[in-house]
């Protein structure tokens, strides 16, 4: 493949050499452009092709020494460097290998203006590293940085200040400082970032910028971190490159073709281009003024290999596998062997490669042959530069001295195959294949100990040496993976052998915290749980796998592989040993005890892991609080606040809607994009484009439930119904027919398509009490449109004048509508049927997203603002609210919770309108209707297939009823019945009522017990029944017969029915007090004097008749009279009486 530069003048007549420009790296195939007047906004170009030919075409980053007239390149797996570059008007220009074996992935170069040192990233060997400029010895590199790092990728230097500023993407992304020679190693930025791919540095003033290629932004911020802005927010741009010159930022996007340059005070453009011959990736300056007169500090030193102007100072440093001499200048040269690299072993021998062959690197090699041992198996100790091996030969476990070269025999054994290193507990383990065991050797005690028997045919034996855990291949024809122990845990099986083939070359990768095997030819790997199993490479019969960082390996017969993570076969192979047996990485980075770093299971911390020199420190991301296990949580808001997703990073927010302050839910997603928050049930529901899902959950990250999963597309926007509860939304697909809006039942979870064939839906919103929905379009067709909140009679209103009606609300106060306009910037609104429109505020390069509204004021989110802004509704006069958060991502939707009236619909709030399944509210009222592809039937209520509970029942009549499934009902009880608790039964999936209606109502009845009677032997108490009385002794009946009435009560009372007999009352003198026995014997003498004067008129009486017989006539005739007397007799008695009582 043929390399072209590309050189496009302004101007130039003599060469670039001197003259202020930007050279611009094409990504594929490979080209420069050359740009002169780079602070003009328009520029007219002339090209020449120069063509070269180096292997690869790929330009990942540019850098430049002006002032010799010089560009480097890192092109594919090399880095290039380009002398004489203003000798442009050559047919060909002459090209230098500086540095071979640098993996082919992202990661920037920079260069040391000052001492003439070249440094670069490498993302998969996951280091820095740095050679002198102009030195062509490929051996003549020092790695500074490899602590800590995953992916390395973004880097710039200050060489005047002697400091180095890195990005590291993964796991979380974070910008780091160092000084030249990789110490004073410090994180300054941590939370908010995505993916760092090029920096760049004001060196005048002490600033720092970057391009973040996940977040779309152009960020800045002073040397320490702090004082961090979003200089621009480009949509949909991913910057690659980036370069800094004279208050402006210049950069490159691959995505589209784009170069343009922006001022990082405003933010505005200074150009915008777009390229359309060729992908820009990689930009530099090249101005020779920029970097100033300088004196290297390091002339005055005479250093064998480099020199690097430290903070401290001007300091020697030596390549890798080389030592510092006492002078402080010369190098020794450590060891025979690499400082890192890859060891092979055949019966006699063996051999190592230089790391960088994982890349067609250097392809020079050592051999270390034996003549007397015959070697199965080894591992490496490579902190102390050890190899042990197995001398099958002798039956002996030895120890190779690679710095002494001298051999020891450790101990003797039968038989051992896959001999493993635990380079923590400093253990070596090994397979007895005769007696299916494990056995280990304690280096430091020198003792051996069997720790597993009887195994089935164990075999490619592993270690994790930070928690001790052993990994085998267990079994003859169906292999599985078992895990045990140092500790002789009980071995588990891992992964059974209906998930393998034939597994083999079984290796713990320490860096990636996973297993990885052969499994017929096709290198695999899982977590260490077991799950997560992933297909890489096919190696095409290898006998044994290693990994490497980004790089897998293996060997075959007499060759190495080489490939990376995401390639499908080998891109690099070496001869190696003949009969090659067994191969390992020597690095003795990869042997340390990472035990409490941020490398194993992140730290022990909850979300941020940062790494320091002594170990590791664990923070919050914005909005979380540190807790005392070194989680993190919140205290979410429980009212009043405003809920926001970013979709950049995964977030769900709340601000609260009295000071603005930020809340983050424990919630980790993504690609969040719509929320709506239940305001009732206190439930939110968001969705993420990543799985096309949405979910339920509550505001503290707890009962997480997938709701619904939207298929091929993704929702957009959500909204619920307060009529019905039931959860609307727009959903974006691949094809139109997939881009709709839909609605979910919330009880039922079942599905309505309402609309489709839509251009892009974005937003919805709900008039629920007028029956009306609103949505925006912002494909080919842009548009609002409103419809019934069935679907129907859906029409445009808005179409004129529209960009990207990206957010919508309404205020039913005034019956408007709202709508931000992403294009123009701006927020409109109209009357509800899209007439009377008014331009509300105009917010420059905002990029207006969602939108909602609350009494006299609307809030809004914009894609190119870090947060909600607030604005008066009648003014758009904006509200002093919420501080900008740089850490915020994109942004995007919005929704309210505060004590508001919520809009509803009477026609289906109560008893889900009579409808079996969907009630929609509608301007005249509502409709129901049914799940897709399912009709009503012809009743107009009920769905087909849906279960109805019967209301035509013997002893109850139901008040308002809608018998359908998961639908509760009131009830009342007909005559002569009584409910037996409340008066609600709930109609279940089967149609039956619940409780079941036998038990609903009872029928009424009349008490049996009465109080001191007895009810006729054949009285049921029924309603309307005569029942018989009979009193018990000792009372008198005042009623024979009672009738039960209809209430379920007698229709007399019974309490009085019987009355009790009275009875004079005694009493006893040693009870009586004085004043009781006055009475008595009050009562005494009126009762003798009464006798007394009876008795008397009786004497008189009788004796008078019997002297005078004739005088009985006249007394007969004298009766009147006579009886005349007897009253007056009798009133005298009651006179006395009553005389004797008042006394």
């Amino acid at each position: 493949m043929n390399f072209r530069i590309i050189i496009f003048l302004v101007n130039l007549c003599v060469g670039i050499r001197g003259d202020t420009g930007l050279i611009i790296g094409e990504w594929n195939p490979g080209s420069f452009t050359a740009m002169t007047n780079i602070l003009e906004s328009s520029i007219s170009f002339s090209n020449v092709t120069l063509k070269i030919s180096p292997k690869d075409s790929l330009i990942l980053s540019l850098a430049s020494d002006p002032k010799e007239g010089v560009v480097f390149t890192a092109t594919g797996n090399s880095i290039y460097m380009f002398p004489n570059f203003s000798d442009w008007q050559n047919q060909f220009v002459k090209f230098t290998n500086q540095f071979r074996g640098k993996s082919i992935a992202f990661g920037q170069i920079a260069f040391d203006f000052i001492s003439k040192n070249l440094y670069w990233c490498d993302s998969l060997l996951r280091w820095i590293a740095m050679k002198p400029a102009y030195n062509f010895n490929d051996t003549i590199y020092k790695i500074i940085l490899y602590k800590d790092l995953n992916r390395p990728e973004g880097l710039a230097l200050d060489p005047a200040d002697r400091l180095l500023f890195f990005s590291n993407n993964y796991p979380i992304s974070r910008i780091e400082k160092a000084s030249l020679d990789g110490q004073n190693r410090e994180v300054i930025i941590h939370k908010g970032l995505s993916r760092v791919l090029s920096l760049a540095v004001d060196t005048a003033n002490d600033k720092l910028y970057w391009a973040d290629y996940g977040r779309y932004t152009l960020e800045g911020s002073d040397y320490d971190g702090s004082n961090r802005r979003v200089i621009r927010h480009i949509n949909f741009v991913s910057v690659t490159g980036i370069a800094y010159h004279k208050n402006n930022l210049h950069a490159v996007s691959i995505e589209g073709g784009y170069m343009f340059a922006v001022d990082i005070t405003s933010g505005s453009y200074i150009y915008l281009r777009k390229l359309d011959s060729f992908q820009p990736f990689a930009i530099t300056v090249y101005d020779s003024d920029s970097t100033g007169p300088f004196i290297d500090p390091c002339s005055t030193l005479k250093c064998q290999h480099m020199c690097v102007n430290t903070l401290s100072g001007p300091q020697c440093l030596c390549s890798e596998g080389f030592d510092l001499d006492s002078n402080g200048n010369t190098c020794t040269d450590k060891s025979w062997f690499f400082k890192r690299g890859f060891i092979v072993s055949n019966s006699s021998a063996f051999a190592m490669y230089e790391v960088h062959a994982t890349s067609n690197g250097p392809t020079v090699y050592h051999i270390i042959s034996f003549t007397s041992y015959i070697i199965e198996t080894f591992a490496v100790d490579a902190k102390s530069d050890f190899i042990y091996f197995v001398d099958t030969g002798n039956n002996s476990l030895k120890r190779y001295d690679i710095i002494s070269r001298k051999t020891s025999t450790l101990t003797t054994l039968a038989s051992a195959k896959d001999l493993i290193f635990d380079w923590i507990a400093n253990l070596l383990g090994w397979i007895e294949p005769a007696l299916s065991s494990i056995r280990t050797f304690s280096v430091n005690s020198q003792t051996s100990v069997l720790i597993y028997s009887n195994l089935q045919q164990p075999a490619s034996l592993t270690v994790d040496p930070h928690i001790g855990t052993l990994f085998w291949i267990s079994g003859t024809s169906g292999k599985s993976i078992v895990r045990g122990s140092w500790t002789r845990e009980v071995p588990q099986t891992l992964i059974s052998s209906a998930n393998l083939n034939e597994p083999s070359s079984l290796q713990y990768d320490v860096t990636s915290n996973r297993l990885y095997w052969i499994d017929s030819m096709v290198i695999k790997s899982s977590r260490t749980s077991g799950l997560d199993i992933k297909s890489h490479v096919n190696t095409h019969g290898a006998t044994k796998a290693f990994v490497y960082k980004g790089f897998l390996g293996w060997i075959n017969k007499a060759s190495i592989y080489f490939a990376r993570m995401t390639a499908s076969s080998a891109e690099d192979t070496l001869n190696t040993l003949p009969n090659c047996k067994d191969v390992s990485v020597f690095d003795s980075s990869l042997q340390e005890d990472k035990r409490g770093t941020c490398d194993i299971l992140n730290g022990g911390c909850g979300e941020i892991c940062v790494p320091e020199t002594t170990g590791r420190r664990c923070e919050c991301d914005i909005g979380l609080q540190l807790q005392s296990d070194q989680s993190c949580d919140s205290d979410a808001l429980l009212a009043n606040f405003i809920v926001m997703t970013d979709y950049t990073h995964g977030r769900i927010l709340q601000i609260d809607l009295q000071t603005g302050a930020l809340v983050k839910l424990p919630l980790s997603l993504n690609g969040v994009l719509g929320i709506v928050f239940d305001k009732i049930t206190k439930t939110l529901f968001y969705s993420e484009t990543s799985t096309n899902t949405i979910t339920s959950t509550t505001v503290h990250g707890e009962k997480r439930t997938l709701f619904y999963t939207t298929g091929f597309a993704y929702a957009n926007s959500l909204a619920i119904d307060y009529s019905t509860f039931n959860l609307y939304y727009t959903a974006e697909g691949p094809l139109i027919s997939q881009s709709i809006v839909g609605v979910v039942h919330r009880s039922k979870l079942l599905h309505k398509t309402l609309m489709k064939n839509l251009h892009k839906p974005r937003d919805i919103a709900l008039y629920s009490s007028k029956g009306l929905l609103f949505w925006t379009e912002t494909g080919n067709i842009t548009g609002i449109g409103k419809a019934n909140m069935d679907g129907t009679s859906n029409i445009y209103i808005i179409t004129t004048s529209l960009g990207w009606p990206n957010g919508l609300t309404i205020d039913a106060t005034a019956n408007r509508l709202y709508w931000t306009d992403g294009l123009k910037h701006s927020i409109e609104s109209s009357d509800l049927n899209g007439g009377n429109r008014q331009v509300l505020v105009t917010d420059n390069n905002a990029f207006l997203s969602d939108i909602v509204s609350l009494g006299q004021y609307l809030f809004y989110t914009a894609w190119n603002r870090k947060r909600v802004t607030k604005i008066d509704k009648k003014t758009g006069l904006k509200m002093e609210f919420m501080v900008n958060y740089p850490e915020l991502g994109r942004v995007d939707s919005l929704d309210i919770y505060a004590d508001e009236y919520l809009d509803v619909s009477s026609s289906c709030s109560s008893k889900n309108g009579l409808c079996s399944t969907f009630c929609f509210p509608t301007p005249t009222g509502r409709t129901c209707g049914c799940q897709d592809n399912v009709n009503l039937q012809s009743d107009q209520l009920t769905c087909q297939g849906v279960y109805r509970c019967p209301t035509q029942l013997q002893h109850l009549n139901f008040v308002d009823c809608a018998p359908y499934p998961g639908l509760a009902c009131n009830f009342e009880c007909k005559a002569g019945y009584l409910p037996v608790a409340n008066n609600t039964a709930v109609c279940d999936y089967t149609g039956k009522w619940s409780p079941p209606i036998d038990i609903l109502c009872i029928a009424t009845t009349c008490p049996l017990n009465v109080e001191n009677a007895t009810l006729s032997s054949t009285c049921r108490g029924s309603i309307g029944e005569k029942c018989g009385v009979i009193c018990n002794g000792g009372t008198s009946v005042n009623t024979t017969h009672i009738v039960c009435l209809s209430s379920g009560v007698w229709d007399n009372d019974t309490s009085v029915i019987c009355s009790p007999i009275q009875k004079p009352e005694r009493y006893t003198p040693s009870e009586a007090n004085n004043t009781d026995m006055t009475y008595v014997y009050a009562g005494i003498s009126i009762g003798v004097v009464v006798v007394v004067v009876m008795v008397v008129i009786g004497v008189l009486f009788f004796k008078k008749r019997r002297n005078n017989p004739a005088q009985d006539r006249s007394l007969i005739q004298d009766t009147s009279s006579n009886e005349i007397n007897r009253k007056s007799l009798t009133l005298s008695v009651l006179e006395l009486v009553n005389s004797l009582e008042s006394n």
